[in-house]
């Protein structure tokens, strides 16, 4: 029988209350979130130069990071206790402000979690370069540092 990372540390009864759903915990995520974005906006706003600015769009973009990451939560019914709190929170204040669906974004990573690792894994081509030299893992790294990689993802 196939054992989850957490089972060799913690016992059952011990995981338990850490994976419980929570309404007061999921709004607390969501706001926090967007009380950041909101906070560096206003950082710019009120002392605008290149240095709030820097400041500003580093802290959204790790900002946006953790709403497609609440955005995954709710793909799996886990950032709040029912599925409509789930679904209204991760479509409207998760996903659309990054551009994304929740539902295609559910489809999509639930068919990789059913598929994980064979042919049929839509994430497969994500994975599959890996394990990666040193030269050709450097070589990512330059392209997504330089910006390479977003551009040819939007061209």
């Amino acid at each position: 029988r196939h054992m989850t990372p957490g089972k060799n540390y913690l016992s059952s009864e011990e995981i338990r209350p850490l994976a419980e759903r929570s309404d007061a915990m999921g709004a607390w995520l969501v706001l926090h979130c967007w009380g950041v974005i909101a906070g560096a906006l206003a950082l710019f706003g009120f002392w605008p130069n290149v240095l709030t600015f820097t400041l500003a769009v580093m802290v959204i973009g790790s900002r946006q990071l953790g709403l497609a990451i609440l955005m995954h939560e709710a793909a799996h019914n886990a950032l709040f206790k029912t599925r409509k709190w789930n679904d209204s929170v991760g479509e409207w204040l998760c996903g659309r402000p990054i551009l994304a669906e929740l539902a295609a974004y559910r489809h999509y990573h639930l068919t990789h979690h059913r598929f994980t690792q064979t042919d049929k894994d839509p994430d497969l081509v994500l994975s599959a370069k890996f394990p990666t030299s040193k030269a050709s893992l450097r070589r990512k790294f330059t392209r997504d540092l330089t910006g390479q990689t977003g551009a040819k993802q939007l061209l």
